[in-house]
């Protein structure tokens, strides 16, 4: 926050105005370089926020004590083994239980009322067996939780034996899964189009493969029906209908499938010239890869309760939106930075003259625009946790009402796809902050405008891209799947192989993931200023920022709306 306010006084207090696409085209040579501190507001909001935090966190370590949740404490409130301190009030408080280390916990019931009572003891009684943290429990709880660990006990040593015994083979695993990550990355690099189309090519055939099966399958299962006249009839001509339903689904879905296939093969040869082109920005820059406490009270009794204060049930809330609100402004930061990285690469004509975009990035972020990242971040932290609020709401009105269960579902994909929505127009925004340096709300309108005036470009790329990086991934963690079979089916002494395999795997996709997520990023930021290049430049006065590979794209463009201009004059003349 310091950082920005310095930032903002080198600048002046004027703040620069929005620029309209025509006044950037005369002008832009890449990203701005005099900003002004964007949304400060809730820069500060963030600072505060965290600052009550800690202040709560500081005032639960001073009143609270871990002791009473490691040791446990009777009903006055006197913690087992230890010297107690009286508390006002109690009487039987501040007793000394040093050597007096075991908890005893009954219950006592009188009809519907029951009663739960703590004592402190030397040793557990005749009937009550010591269990973990020296606790007193009755037997007849002990021996029926005893039984289900029992049974659970063999299955999780052997499970930890299989990967203390496993644990170099899984480091290798691990590292195999990196290597496959950087070599995926070189072949979205130099093979994208290769790629792209092979994909589309076998997701083609297994359709279509998968559709006369279904067909087949159905007319053989109609067939042996209409001679049948056994038990069971009705039961086989309903799934006779099954097949049916099946067949014509799959049917549905690989008409639809080509059909878009073939309106959108140029949008596709847009998406593999983006893959390469986002191969080569991150080539010219590998290290953006790297990325119950409360007083207590006292009844008339004498005895003594910890009940959770108003402040600390609050509190608890807030941690929760905390964790949110703080693991979406990473994220926001991240994708901040990728994006500024990305569009000085884009708009730098020069590429040898490049410098430290990623550095020059993360000052830009940090000097002028934390406040719009920590605001893009507070709007999904406050979507997600309506979401969640709903979710506790519904599962209350289910146990109400069964018939709102199709409602809540509908309710929650909407929400869904809002969260979706506003997790994309943000990321978006992002760039336009980047390379203009406005405020999020202005930079989310300007982003809003570009998204829907090239909304097939964008749909191509978002939905082609991300199943191929979907697919990408799941490359990557099948094949470290196979390679652990392969390594671990011989080795002895593994009692379940399945354990190393699954973690192996999680772990390739997860890193999988962390590469490929910077990759989209890029990606998204290159359609972005390719928009915007395309906007601002004609190609002949201003020339464009893109690369030769990219303006085929803008060429054929104009060669198509040529050709429709002159159809429709010739129309006209007629």
């Amino acid at each position: 926050m310091g950082c920005c306010c310095v930032a903002s006084s080198r600048v002046g207090s004027v703040k620069p105005k929005t620029r309209s696409f025509a006044e950037s085209s005369e002008e832009f040579e890449g990203p701005v370089k005099e900003r002004h501190c964007t949304d400060v507001l809730f820069l500060i909001l963030l600072g505060i926020y965290i600052l009550f935090l800690l202040v709560g966190v500081g005032v639960a370590f001073k009143r609270g004590d871990p002791r009473r949740l490691l040791y446990g404490y009777d009903d006055y409130g006197n913690i087992c083994g230890v010297k107690n301190i009286k508390i006002g009030g109690a009487n039987k408080s501040g007793v000394d239980y040093t050597g007096v280390r075991y908890l005893k916990i009954s219950t006592t019931c009188t009809g519907t009322d029951c009663k739960m009572s703590k004592d402190c003891l030397k040793s557990c009684p005749p009937d009550y067996e010591n269990t973990t943290l020296r606790r007193c429990l009755p037997s007849k709880v002990t021996q029926s939780t005893t039984k289900i660990f029992q049974s659970t006990l063999p299955f999780l040593e052997e499970m930890g034996s299989d990967i203390s015994l496993c644990w170099r083979e899984i480091l290798l695993l691990c590292l195999i899964s990196i290597g496959l990550s950087v070599v995926l990355l070189i072949v979205f690099r130099f093979c994208a189009a290769i790629v792209i189309w092979a994909v589309l090519i076998i997701v083609t055939i297994a359709s279509i493969a998968c559709t006369i099966y279904l067909w087949i399958m159905w007319n053989q299962k109609k067939k042996n029906l209409d001679g049948y006249e056994g038990p069971n009839k009705e039961l086989k001509a309903k799934q006779v209908n099954y097949w049916l339903i099946a067949a014509i689904i799959s049917t549905v879905f690989l008409v639809i499938y080509l059909l878009v296939i073939a309106f959108m093969r140029k949008k596709i040869k847009l998406v593999a010239a983006l893959f390469e082109e986002a191969g080569k920005c991150i080539g010219a820059m590998p290290l953006i890869l790297l990325q119950p406490l409360s007083k207590p009270l006292v009844d008339a009794q004498g005895k003594v309760t910890y009940p959770i204060e108003t402040f600390f049930q609050v509190l608890r809330w807030l941690s929760l939106f905390g964790f949110l609100w703080m693991t979406q402004f990473v994220f926001a930061c991240q994708n901040f930075v990728v994006a500024g990285a990305v569009a000085t690469w884009y708009f730098t004509r020069d590429k040898h003259k490049l410098g430290n975009p990623i550095w020059k990035s993360l000052g830009i972020l940090i000097g002028h625009h934390l406040g719009s990242a920590a605001y893009g971040s507070l709007i999904i932290a406050i979507m997600k946790a309506i979401r969640a609020l709903f979710r506790m709401l519904q599962k209350y009105m289910d146990s109400q009402n069964q018939r709102c269960d199709i409602f809540w579902k509908i309710f929650q994909c909407c929400l869904s796809c809002f969260e979706s929505y506003l997790k994309f127009l943000s990321k978006n925004a992002y760039i336009m902050i980047v390379i203009y340096g406005d405020g999020f709300c202005a930079s989310a309108r300007r982003a809003f405008a570009t998204l829907t005036a090239n909304i097939l470009r964008i749909a191509a790329v978002d939905s082609i891209g991300d199943f191929i990086l979907f697919i990408g991934k799941m490359g990557v963690t099948v094949s470290v799947a196979f390679i652990a079979l392969e390594m671990l089916r011989d080795k002895e002494g593994l009692n379940y192989i399945w354990a190393p395999v699954a973690i192996s795997s999680v772990f390739a996709f997860l890193v999988c993931h962390c590469f490929l997520s910077v990759y989209e990023m890029a990606i998204d930021t290159l359609l972005l200023c390719f928009c915007e290049d395309c906007q601002m430049n004609d190609g002949s006065s201003r020339p464009y920022f893109m690369s030769r590979s990219l303006m085929v794209f803008v060429e054929s463009s104009r060669r198509d709306a040529a050709i429709l201009s002159a159809s429709s004059k010739r129309k006209m003349l007629d």
